[in-house]
């Protein structure tokens, strides 16, 4: 079964090659003379296998026209860790782009439909039926006519396989995330100079990428001076053991699986997040014991962890709640 994945159109095939190359895939073939330098119109990355079994085979395509990035790959091919590094656009973006003046976004909004496939698309696509540019609307139809036929063909139990499918693959890339993050939680409990700790201060445009837009630069403010001094982690023993949580921030907001692990502080300051980030909450314990030293606020961006301490506490006044966090 083949996954099509719609990427940011800002993020170039460099950095996408550069993202995927550090996980073995290789560039095996290339579109010559792109129209735009540097943006070949399709590649092939493949990823070399144990003897015996087929390489993984990965493939990208790029309009240079609307800028829509393209990768399709096998469902039990590139791992979910590999493909949750890449910068994916969801359905809402896509949504966005269909309601824009520039013609070339709502191409790029149309043709983007078309490949994820999503229903809730289908009204905003039909819209595009009627648009002035003859290319728009011959695409708008073709999409809105794909997107009608998947709905029309997913019976009950096929849309129950998808959500579950979804919903494993979801939990597959946390639990990678937190299998990552093991190294560097030890570490932080033995970090007697401090320098781990200092290497995860959120450099000024962490902010706009951990928090929502609008509160990026009090949160800013809001740190700052929790940083200068210098949180760290106390020490632990060798022997301890790590048990690490992670969740999407949107998920932090009201009580699930994955909220369940988190201080009930984040269910009042998951308003302020970028629903889309992951973070994550740690506890180190002595072998046996049930109780230990726990910690909050990593946060992955894109390519690093920064470390956002209790924002609950941090970021109390800005929180639009009638019960604020105590």
């Amino acid at each position: 079964m083949k996954w099509t994945l719609v990427l940011d159109p800002g993020f170039t095939f460099a950095q996408v090659e550069d993202t995927l190359g550090r996980a073995g895939w290789r560039v095996a073939d290339r579109g010559a003379s792109p129209l735009l330098p540097g943006e070949p119109e399709y590649a092939v990355l493949e990823r070399a296998n144990p003897p015996g079994n087929t390489a993984e085979r990965l493939h990208y395509t790029f309009n240079p026209v609307c800028h829509l990035r393209v990768v399709e790959v096998d469902a039990d091919g590139a791992s979910v860790a590999e493909l949750a590094a890449l910068p994916l656009v969801r359905p809402e973006t896509a949504a966005s782009w269909l309601t824009e003046a520039d013609d070339r976004t709502v191409l790029r909004g149309v043709l983007a439909a078309h490949h994820l496939g999503d229903p809730g698309l289908l009204d905003r696509v039909e819209a595009c039926r009627d648009h002035a540019r003859p290319a728009i609307a011959e695409a708008a139809s073709r999409s809105a006519d794909a997107l009608r036929r998947a709905m029309e063909s997913r019976t009950p139990e096929e849309g129950a396989a998808r959500q579950a499918q979804a919903r494993t693959r979801a939990m597959a890339s946390l639990a990678v995330l937190e299998e990552q993050l093991e190294p560097l939680l030890r570490g932080l409990g033995r970090d007697a100079d401090g320098r781990i700790a200092a290497g995860l201060r959120p450099v000024p445009d962490d902010y706009g990428l951990a928090f929502l837009p609008q509160y990026a630069e009090a949160a800013c403010k809001a740190y700052e001076p929790i940083w200068e001094k210098e949180p760290r982690v106390r020490p632990v023993p060798s022997n301890a053991v790590v048990r690490c949580h992670v969740a999407p921030a949107g998920m932090l907001g009201h009580d699930n699986e994955l909220s369940f692990h988190f201080p009930g502080g984040y269910r009042h300051v998951a308003q302020l997040l970028d629903p889309h980030r992951v973070w994550a909450r740690w506890t180190y314990l002595r072998p046996g014991a049930s109780a230990g030293q726990s910690y909050d606020g990593l946060v992955w961006l894109d390519d690093h962890w920064a470390w956002f301490p209790k924002p609950f506490r941090a970021l109390r006044a800005l929180v639009v709640d009638d019960h604020p966090p105590s």
